[in-house]
C-alpha cells in the first residue's frame, strides 16, 4: 500500500510540471501580471470559509465529548 501512495505522489508531481511545461511562465516586460484582477474580486467566501474552519477546530479542541479517560479502578476480592 506504501508502494501504490508512493507512486501516486510522484505521478501528481510529475503530471503538474508535464501540463506546466507547455505553458509560457516568464512574464513578458511591460505587461501586467493580473495582480489588480486578483485584488479586485470578491474574498468574502473565503473569509466565511476559514472563520469556520478556525471555529470548527477550536469547538473539536474545546469539546472533548467528556472523556476524561480515567480506567476504571477495581478493588481485589478477598474470599
Amino acid at each position: 500500500m506504501r508502494t501504490f501512495y508512493a507512486l501516486l505522489t510522484a505521478a501528481a508531481l510529475l503530471s503538474g510540471t508535464a501540463m506546466a511545461a507547455g505553458t509560457d511562465s516568464a512574464l513578458a516586460p511591460g505587461k501586467p501580471a493580473g495582480l489588480r484582477t486578483a485584488q479586485e474580486g470578491d474574498n468574502t467566501i473565503f473569509y466565511i470559509v476559514g472563520l469556520g474552519a478556525v471555529a470548527a477546530g477550536i469547538a473539536l479542541i474545546a469539546s472533548d465529548n467528556g472523556h476524561t479517560n480515567n480506567p476504571p479502578t477495581t478493588t481485589p476480592s478477598t474470599q
